[in-house]
């Protein structure tokens, strides 16, 4: 197998830092005043300290900005005449001159001061804060700066975390192009995982392709954002995550991963059979049931329609899932430039049921999603035994429809 190299397979860094501050500009002047308006928000103010950066930040700072300067504070504003500034309150700093127009001097203002004068100047009804009883990374506002906040401005903060999950969860266009190269990277790395040239039966263990998978994307640059785990089934086994054990012929792989590249993030899972001597192709049943689990993915995916709540898409494709036959779980959520990101969840793992909070937000369209579930089907070869497919993928949600970003996602890796 041909491995994936960093000199030919990743963009360079400053490729890579200039694709994305191109795009954090367009998402600061395109963007964020649309989803101001929409919010109805007139002005939504981000302040965090150094090394206790509020989740926003790294949303809203070119790449060569990697930390909050002492006290670092941006305010976006949208008077009632569609008039759109983004300002710094920041430390001066000329890399960030190009996104927003600075409108504070430590020489001669107190930061608190200078915020409180452009609040003044602009009069806003109520300045949005970050602070969410439900999205942690909308509750950014650590006690502190809410206190000084509050000692400045008084009563026109408001504790409000929706513009900050609308920021979050959006995709432009540039961005949505971009997903498919990064998600692809991602699963070319399980390819080479789920092949002979990593796994030797009877050898190999689960840990070994865990390790593999974390030193290839490291040796790429990239990050894993979380570690990647690697189980199996086995016939007359009565786990259905074995894990830490040895590989052998007949088991079933199952492996959950993610990266990170251009600062977006991948999350999914995918299944491979070690084919036993004498097997030239994977079992009818086991092929079937995981063609069931291909099949509520789908049914997940007709249920996406815009507006309706995460709890609205849960009930109604575990339920259409239950008429057709299956046995399904269903616990997908939002991806982006967060993992599990902010937006609408559709179950969860231990709650098979209402979600609340983020449960109950609204699918908006731009928005990418980890469609993650999982069925349970017996397998006749298997002696009958019930056999968990466990699936994700990285799906885009955009004009009313949903698509996936690579073509592999009904095939059942072989190796051997």
């Amino acid at each position: 197998m041909q491995l994936l190299k960093k000199e030919a397979d990743i963009r360079s860094i400053q490729e890579q830092y200039q694709v994305c501050d191109e795009i954090l500009k367009e998402r600061l002047d395109h963007l964020m005043p649309k989803l101001l308006k929409e919010c109805g928000v007139d002005m939504w103010l981000v302040i965090c300290r150094e090394y206790n950066e509020d989740p926003v930040f790294k949303t809203l700072t070119p790449q060569l900005v990697k930390n909050a300067s002492r006290t670092s504070c941006f305010i976006f504003s949208l008077d009632k005449n569609g008039t759109y500034e983004a300002l710094s309150l920041s430390r001066p700093n000329p890399r960030l001159a190009p996104f927003y127009r600075q409108a504070y001097d430590p020489r001669t203002q107190d930061q608190y001061e200078a915020i409180l004068k452009v609040v003044e100047d602009r009069n806003p009804n109520r300045v949005a804060v970050n602070i969410s009883e439900d999205c942690a990374q909308a509750d950014g506002l650590c006690k502190l700066l809410w206190d000084r906040l509050y000692a400045c401005l008084g009563d026109r903060l408001a504790a409000d975390g929706s513009i900050a999950i609308r920021w979050l969860e959006t995709r432009t266009q540039r961005e949505l192009d971009l997903y498919p190269e990064i998600y692809r990277i991602s699963m070319d790395v399980l390819r080479e995982a789920y092949s002979t040239d990593v796994i030797t039966p009877g050898v190999t263990t689960t840990t070994d392709v865990e390790w593999f998978i974390m030193q290839r994307i490291n040796d790429m640059g990239l990050d894993a954002w979380f570690s990647p785990d690697v189980d199996l089934q086995r016939r007359g086994g009565t786990d259905q995550r074995m894990s830490g054990v040895v590989i052998e012929k007949g088991d079933l792989l199952h492996t959950d991963m993610g990266l990170t590249y251009f600062g977006l993030y991948t999350d999914s899972q995918r299944l491979a059979y070690v084919l036993r001597d004498g097997e030239t192709e994977i079992p009818a049943g086991l092929l079937a049931g995981f063609s069931k689990g291909n099949r509520f993915q789908d049914i997940v995916r007709e249920n996406f329609k815009e507006g309706l709540t995460g709890n609205e898409i849960f009930s109604a494709a575990v339920e259409q899932a239950k008429r057709e036959g299956i046995r399904p779980m269903l616990y997908s959520h939002p991806i982006g430039v967060y993992g599990h990101g902010a937006g609408p969840s559709m179950g969860m793992y231990d709650n098979q049921g209402f979600v609340p909070g983020h449960g109950e937000l609204c699918l908006h369209p731009d928005t990418c999603y980890a469609l993650e579930l999982n069925i349970t089907e017996p397998v006749p070869e298997w002696d009958g035994q019930d056999v968990c497919f466990m699936l994700e993928e990285t799906i885009a949600y955009t004009e009313g429809s949903t698509r996936f970003m690579d073509g592999d996602r009904d095939k059942i890796a072989v190796i051997g």
